[in-house]
């Protein structure tokens, strides 16, 4: 799909009305990864495109409304998009695929959305924010796109996704409808190499992690917290982890690895990247180590992530192995859905993190450390370069 006219004089045309900048997101679940991307990107806009009208589509406004407050002084927080995605769960992909295209086509279709319907029509650039929600594992979002293209192809603004985790791609139909919709994208940058092959087209790239674009240490850590003297740290789910033999295989790894390292309370802290969730291997585990620290998402999100390079980190949470040993801390990843963690995970130790997996540990603890410094500059280059190609 082509539209062009140049992004910047669509910029310079609408500016005395200030443009309209679309960001697509799975916000305010909440999840760590997903405010942290989103947060970044709306910081990186407030200071490249301050005068911009942005939007944030989430599928929970109220939350991310409340997490991103001050992020972009000309915010605004909405769901049309993920409503209308919400329409279609059930329906057969190609029904779906039509259903999301023809409600951004004829707001009338859903009169409650009209004017959000509009305010996305009027877009100058609609960007799905980097994650992995775009996948096997949530088959009916491959519809969102569709509705982002029909907006784009009504306002001749560019639709692009950035920082992508399409592994495992949906199979069938839905597979299909998400290669060719994602072919039809001005742009389609994916995190990690084996999703290069989901989406066809000389439009695809391959860079890293939307959250690369804005790891500024003032705002990521809380390396003077006294939690960050502790030698342990931990984040551990819940969900997801069958593969894992679910929250008792997880349990037992841990335990087995407490024993092995000699682990002790006081040394060792547990941080929550979903809240609730996060919270319940701590609370099994915790008996066995009497005196250990809880971080609850909150205190994460709100004052940063207590990492030092002196750690070591045990986590099943992406972002908290990228934000990590982003900060120099070694580390053992503990996968759960195999066809999903271990491509995430994986990406990060291609791109220079030192981490090893849970089934290479040895009796002594890794101390390799995490990102060498100058890879995580080159990241974080690498990251902005995407977003000027976009915003520039």
């Amino acid at each position: 799909m082509t539209r062009r006219g140049g992004w910047n004089a669509r910029l310079r045309r609408r500016s005395s009305g200030h443009p309209v900048i679309y960001l697509v997101a799975p916000s305010g679940n909440p999840n760590f990864g997903d405010e942290l991307i989103a947060r970044g990107w709306l910081r990186w806009l407030a200071r490249e495109h301050p005068q911009a009208t942005v939007v944030l589509d989430c599928h929970t406004t109220g939350q991310a409304a409340v997490l991103l407050a001050g992020a972009h002084p000309r915010l605004i927080v909405t769901d049309t998009i993920w409503r209308i995605n919400a329409a279609t769960v059930g329906l057969p992909v190609d029904i779906a695929v039509e259903y999301s295209a023809d409600a951004v086509r004829n707001p009338g279709r859903d009169p409650r959305l009209v004017d959000g319907v509009e305010l996305l029509r009027s877009a100058s650039v609609i960007h799905f924010l980097g994650g992995g929600y775009l996948n096997a594992v949530w088959p009916h979002h491959t519809a969102l796109l569709a509705s982002a293209l029909e907006a784009g192809s009504v306002s001749g603004g560019r639709v692009v996704a950035t920082g992508q985790g399409l592994m495992p791609p949906p199979d069938g139909r839905c597979g299909e409808h998400l290669a060719a919709l994602g072919a039809r994208f001005d742009l389609f940058d994916v995190r990690d190499e084996p999703s290069m092959s989901v989406i066809g087209g000389d439009t695809v790239g391959f860079s890293a992690d939307d959250a690369w674009l804005d790891l500024d240490p003032r705002v990521i850590y809380d390396a003077g917290s006294p939690i960050a003297d502790r030698r342990f740290m931990f984040c551990l789910q819940s969900d997801l982890v069958e593969d894992a033999g679910g929250v008792d295989g997880i349990e037992r790894v841990i335990v087995e690895l407490i024993d092995r390292w000699q682990i002790t309370g006081d040394d060792a802290a547990f941080v929550e990247g979903i809240p609730g969730n996060d919270r319940i291997l701590y609370d099994r585990l915790s008996p066995r180590l009497p005196g250990a620290a809880f971080v609850p998402f909150t205190a994460l999100w709100n004052h940063g992530v207590p990492a030092h390079p002196d750690q070591v980190w045990v986590s099943s949470r992406f972002h908290l192995h990228l934000v990590a040993a982003a900060a120099g801390a070694s580390g053992v990843v503990v996968s759960g859905r195999a066809d999903y963690y271990p491509i995430k995970h994986g990406s990060l130790m291609a791109a220079g993190s030192q981490w090893i997996g849970i089934d290479a540990v040895g009796d002594t603890p890794p101390s390799a450390g995490g990102f060498e410094p100058d890879v995580v500059a080159t990241l974080a280059k690498t990251k902005r370069a995407v977003a000027e190609k976009i915003y520039h």
